[in-house]
């Protein structure tokens, strides 16, 4: 798998392919299949697990509270909680806006570079004494 699994999947026509279901990935995709479109999974906010069409139709899935998978593991008071962050998620998405959650990435890169310069400054202080 020269290029890895993502890169056959890609450019190995699915008719010629060795590969079977789907390939879980790492990004807001969860799942992809031949020529990388997106599978069919969707991912529980709950507990992050790949959750099928069949699992949101059981008793035990609440759409970013649980899952089949979670669902007995969850107190109330977890639940309580995700069902508050699911409500705030759906006010913004009908005010048109972004949640304050969906930036994360954006926010640990920031916190990443203050961090970074933090330690540059330090270093060249302690260099500074050494003169």
């Amino acid at each position: 798998l020269k290029g890895g699994i993502l890169k056959y999947l890609e450019e190995v026509p699915e008719e010629e392919s060795l590969w079977e279901g789907e390939c879980f990935v790492f990004d807001n995709r969860v799942s992809v299949g031949h020529g990388l479109k997106v599978g069919d999974y969707d991912l529980c906010h709950a507990c992050r697990m790949p959750i099928t069409e069949a699992d949101k139709q059981t008793p035990q899935y609440e759409k970013g509270v649980s899952c089949p998978h979670c669902h007995d593991r969850l107190d109330a008071e977890r639940k309580a909680g995700l069902a508050e962050r699911q409500k705030q998620v759906e006010l913004a998405v009908r005010r048109g806006e972004a949640h304050v959650a969906a930036d994360l990435d954006a926010a640990k890169k920031r916190k990443r570079q203050r961090h970074e310069k933090q330690i540059a400054a330090s270093r060249a202080g302690a260099m500074a004494s050494r003169d």
